[in-house]
């Protein structure tokens, strides 16, 4: 409740109502807990929601913390969660997450699955709109060169002048391939951060006027590919943590199947639901 494309267009109250609308059960994170509770008695008062809606809610939450165990233990013992969340068991549920959710959106010049023997130079350029530039393409390119794939990288933020992007685009061209990963991050409350940064943008753009063989990787926001239709490869991971990094070069590698599927619609382009599933082996 507290993320920008809430706060930005409706109030507390308005955010809230809808929620319940839409057919949210919990209301996570509110700005305000006393503005939305007001906003959710006073749509039951007017009729906009039932209480019958609210108490089928209340119902499934508390089956949920049934389902869970809370009945017995209500109270989380703080000193084993970090042994909890950073154990063996969760690493391998995040890696099970991260290898079913990588989709394959748009695949028009057929560049997947790789033909490896075919592309023995590929370049690497990541954009980021964070100040990260150090580290943030490391978990893939690592990933990468574990199967066997070393890859030049260069990567541009808002910082990077215009001779970083010539930089770029003269190691794009000497590629036979070139992987755009683009780690395009939302931020709650920062409205730039829906956007890839300016010196990337600018170089991508010439690369696709250029015609370049590009892969593009959305490491984070799915709705990049809005502004760049004519990016004919499109693949997300919808986040840039080491598990979704090393699930994207695995699909890549042809060493994971690709099944993912759009949890969302790209507007006048692709519905929800969307995906091309890849076996894994075609490389």
């Amino acid at each position: 409740m507290s993320m920008s494309g809430l706060t930005l267009y409706f109030t507390q109250e308005e955010a809230s109502v809808r929620a319940l609308e839409a057919g949210a059960d919990m209301l996570l994170k509110p700005a305000d807990p006393d503005a939305a509770f007001r906003g959710v008695s006073e749509a039951v008062k007017k009729g906009r929601l039932n209480e019958q809606r609210i108490e089928e809610s209340a119902r499934k939450i508390l089956a949920a913390k049934y389902d869970l165990g809370l009945s017995q233990q209500r109270l989380v013992p703080v000193d084993e969660i970090d042994q909890i969340v950073a154990g063996q068991d969760a690493y391998q549920l995040a890696k099970e997450i991260a290898e079913h959710t990588v989709t394959l959106v748009r695949n028009d010049a057929k560049l997947l699955p790789l033909n490896l023997a075919a592309t023995p130079r590929i370049f690497n350029l990541a954009i980021t709109n964070g100040d990260d530039r150090l580290l943030v393409a490391q978990t893939f390119v690592a990933a990468m060169a574990r199967g066997g794939l070393k890859i030049e990288t260069i990567v541009l933020d808002d910082r990077s002048s215009d001779a970083e992007i010539m930089k770029a685009i003269e190691g794009a061209g000497r590629a036979n391939l070139v992987m755009v990963s683009m780690y395009g991050r939302v931020r709650s409350g920062q409205a730039r951060s829906v956007a890839l940064p300016e010196p990337g943008m600018k170089a991508l753009n010439q690369l696709i006027e250029r015609q370049t063989p590009l892969i593009g990787i959305s490491f984070g926001n799915p709705y990049v590919l809005l502004g760049f239709p004519k990016l004919q490869t499109y693949l997300v991971a919808y986040g840039d943590m080491p598990s979704l990094q090393e699930a994207t070069a695995r699909a890549l590698l042809g060493q994971i199947d690709i099944t993912g599927r759009l949890p969302i619609s790209l507007p006048g382009m692709y519905q929800r639901g969307t995906g091309i599933q890849l076996k894994a082996g075609k490389n």
